[in-house]
């Protein structure tokens, strides 16, 4: 099948320029249509596939500037190329800022005509592809949930993706601290441009600075080309810092210079590179008491922290929890190319009751599990306890607990609580198991506060 010819609008009041125009670029391989003055021209603008308008200053009815105008309300990406006589120059220039992608003088050169064309419906063609890009990143990228804490969350994502400004998220393990960065840069006006993603914490000390600086040719042993950094990799766009809390001082000495000058110098280099990064930064640990501690700098911190967002664990918002459901069965149905399964009103109960100390990333992963695992369109409360009980005990960072009591209790109410699902909160068969007296089990519910939600 061949690919459908670019329909170009030629809007003249000149019948000849009109003719010439079309007999020219049909012969190239192009579509035409044709409009004799501007109100036509806006009625086929609105109601027809076009590529590209050829547009006469000078038109009856409707002035061609203010076509120009009404054409960037409608679709602002329509590439708009100016036909100008001798007399509307200047007004062919003002047109071009005010949004025509070029001009061209009276009388046409079929050569530079047809240039013109092919490279303004490039340049259409590439944002097409990039809006395309876009949408399809903010789907697979989707926020979801609509408690007041998630709308909170949206709020603050759109009054940092407006502003160039920097943005520390903080939360914990699987809140989704990636998920909202990319909710910034791609509603912001770098979108098009890269986002790159660090972690911190998985990179050695030895590596960090030759990772978000790069090094030269012949920096150290094994350095046999240049190599660009993360910083000079996101120029343009968003570099997201993730889990900056494990960051050693002394890169994080050489991240606020970066940020200060906005230029960074490689290893090895003698010069500096001004680069233009968008700083993005998290952290799943309380960079107040990593300051209190000097584990981390306080100057770096003032400068990351302009704007702030707090993930709340899915502990705090479980009202989310359906809709989450909802989202991630049709994600991996689609992508396992199975047909939609549903979930009983009884496993969902169950999920509602735990208390993902994984948070959303848990219970994503329980959900991938499950679209795999059940054989049947209906996800039961069985298979979600099956899934459940497979689950790590203890997922939470251990980091957060400062004595052996405090961790050893938090893992003991969330084995408890675990067990407790696992039995569908059959307190006797509960106790066997875990190898205590009813009344004991009793009381360490009480004690952790422990309870059955919901019938």
């Amino acid at each position: 099948m061949s690919p459908k010819k670019p329909t170009i609008l030629i809007a003249d009041d000149d019948t000849s320029i009109r003719d010439i125009l079309s007999n020219i670029l049909n012969f190239k391989g192009y579509r035409t249509l044709e409009a004799a003055d501007g109100k036509e021209a806006l009625e086929r603008i609105e109601n027809e596939d076009i590529n590209l308008v050829l547009l006469d200053l000078k038109l009856p009815r409707v002035d061609g500037l203010d076509v120009l105008k009404k054409t960037l309300e409608l679709k602002p990406n329509l590439p708009v190329v100016i036909i100008s006589g001798h007399g509307t120059i200047r007004t062919a220039v003002e047109a071009t800022k005010i949004g025509a992608y070029d001009f061209l003088e009276k009388p046409l050169e079929t050569e530079r005509t047809l240039l013109t064309i092919k490279n303004a419906l490039d340049k259409y063609r590439l944002v097409k592809e990039r809006n395309l890009l876009l949408e399809d990143i903010k789907e697979r990228y989707q926020m979801v949930g609509s408690s007041s804490v998630m709308q909170n969350i949206y709020q603050l994502i759109d009054k940092a993706a407006s502003k160039n400004v920097r943005v520390l998220i903080e939360g914990e393990n699987g809140t989704g601290k990636e998920l909202i960065a990319r909710a910034i840069h791609s509603n912001s006006s770098r979108a098009g441009r890269p986002f790159v993603a660090v972690n911190c914490a998985a990179i050695p000390e030895s590596l960090i600075e030759s990772e978000l600086f790069g090094y030269k040719k012949g920096a150290f042993t094994g350095a046999l080309a240049d190599k660009p950094g993360k910083f000079q990799l996101a120029e343009g766009g968003t570099l997201f810092l993730d889990e900056i809390g494990d960051m050693s001082l002394i890169t994080q000495a050489k991240v606020l210079r970066a940020l200060e000058e906005e230029a960074i110098e490689p290893i090895g280099g003698n010069k500096p590179i001004a680069i233009d990064v968008r700083i993005i930064a998290a952290t799943n640990k309380n960079l107040q008491k990593e300051m209190d501690e000097k584990n981390f700098r306080e100057d770096l911190f003032y400068r990351l922290n302009v704007v702030s967002i707090r993930v709340p664990p899915l502990r705090e918002h479980k009202e989310d929890i359906p809709s989450l459901v909802e989202h991630f069965l049709k994600l991996f149905c689609e992508e396992n190319k199975l047909p939609l399964k549903t979930i009983s009103p009884k496993a969902m109960t169950i999920l509602l009751r735990y208390d993902w100390p994984g948070n959303v990333r848990e219970l994503k992963n329980l959900l991938e599990k499950l679209v795999v695992l059940v054989e049947g369109e209906r996800i039961s409360s069985q298979d979600v306890l099956n899934a459940l009980s497979q689950q790590k005990p203890l997922t939470s960072n251990l980091q957060e607990y400062s004595t052996l009591k405090k961790a050893r209790e938090q893992f003991e109410k969330k084995f408890i609580t675990e067990k407790l699902i696992a039995n569908n909160w059959k307190i006797s068969e509960t106790a066997k198991l875990l190898g205590i007296e009813r009344a004991h089990l009793w009381k360490k519910m009480r004690k952790y506060g422990i309870e059955k939600r919901g019938d």
